[in-house]
Order: structure tokens, then sequence, then C-alpha cells
């Protein structure tokens, strides 16, 4: 609609490479959002992610985030909390409200640990299995639907080339030690 100003813009898609500019040349000398790594991985979880959203919400009542726990409780059944947000990249604050949902839902349990009752494991129940049964199969279809235009080799050098970047930013986390510290709870960065 003309003149709406609540519609933000489309981000614009990554400029293709001219004819002289070898492949990957973007990605490795970025001169622009459009050609940095994690800019433009964001925007594909964006866009494909929002059809998972979709699902998630509309098909089954359940968030992208209550839909990750599921998955990882589906693949770890009797998983800690904390563990749980640790495998998911999650704080515990925002594990805790999707657990606390799931817990409302009906969809979780959470029992006491044997032998320390002051923990708690998390498991599916059966209707949380069914949830996790029915949506799977439909996440994982768009999933491939995203690889179908790659050759086998393709996707063979995506995974590789994804585990091995994930075991790098790993890495940088450990030791970047130069990088300042968010405090989010506390409105913002740390100052000493």
């Amino acid at each position: 609609m003309p003149g709406n100003t609540l519609m933000p813009a489309p981000a614009p898609a990554p400029s293709p490479p001219t004819p002289s500019t070898p492949p990957g040349h973007r990605l490795a000398h970025p001169q622009a959002a459009n050609d940095l790594l994690m800019y433009r991985l964001n925007r594909l979880l964006a866009v494909a992610g929002s059809l998972v959203v979709r699902l998630c919400e509309g098909g089954y009542g359940i968030t992208r985030r209550e839909w990750g726990l599921m998955m990882m409780l589906a693949q770890h059944p009797g998983m800690p909390p904390a563990e749980l947000a640790q495998r998911l990249g999650l704080d515990r604050a925002r594990t805790s409200r999707a657990i606390s949902s799931l817990l409302a839902k009906k969809l979780i349990t959470r029992n006491a640990m044997p032998g320390d009752r002051r923990q708690a494991v998390l498991s599916l129940t059966p209707a949380g299995q069914t949830v996790h049964d029915g949506l799977f199969p439909q996440v994982k279809a768009l999933n491939q639907d995203l690889l179908a235009g790659l050759s086998a080799e393709a996707v063979a050098g995506l995974d590789q080339a994804l585990a091995d970047m994930q075991q790098r930013a790993e890495a940088l986390v450990a030791t970047r030690t130069d990088v300042p510290r968010t405090y989010r709870l506390r409105g913002g960065r740390h100052v000493d």
C-alpha cells in the first residue's frame, strides 16, 4: 500500500557476482552488508524460517523456539533444562519460558532426576511425541526443498563447510576475549 510506513522495505537481495568476480570473492572480501556471511545466513533463515514458523504456530500452536526444544527432547529424552539451553544456544531465561509453555500445553514432562530431587529432566509426553512426529516430516521436506537446487557435491561441500564454520565459531567465542560482553538483563553493554 503506498505511503504505508509500518511495512519495512524488504532487504535487498545480494547482487549477483559480475562475470569478472570469482565465486566466493564477495564472501571473502565483503564490501557491504549483502556480502557478509552472517547477514546472508540470517536472511536465509528469516525467509525460509518463516515457513517453519507458519507450520509451528498455524498448524500446531507452538513457537519455533518450542519446536527446537521438542526436536532436541525427541532426540535426547530425559535432558536437564540447563543442558537443553546449552545445546540450543539459548539463554536460561528464554529456555525456561519455553519449557513453562510446553508444560502448560502438556507437550513435555518435568521429572525429578534420580538421586537429586532438586534437579529435573525433561521428556516429551505422548501428545508431544505426536506433535513432533507430525511436524518433523514437514520441516524436513522444507529443508530438502532448499537443497534441491544444489548438486550432490555442493550439498556435501555445504555440509562440511557448515561443520567447519561451527567449529571455528565455537573456537572464536572461546578465544576472543577482546569482544565486549553483553548484559541484556541490565539494558546493554557492561561498563566497568
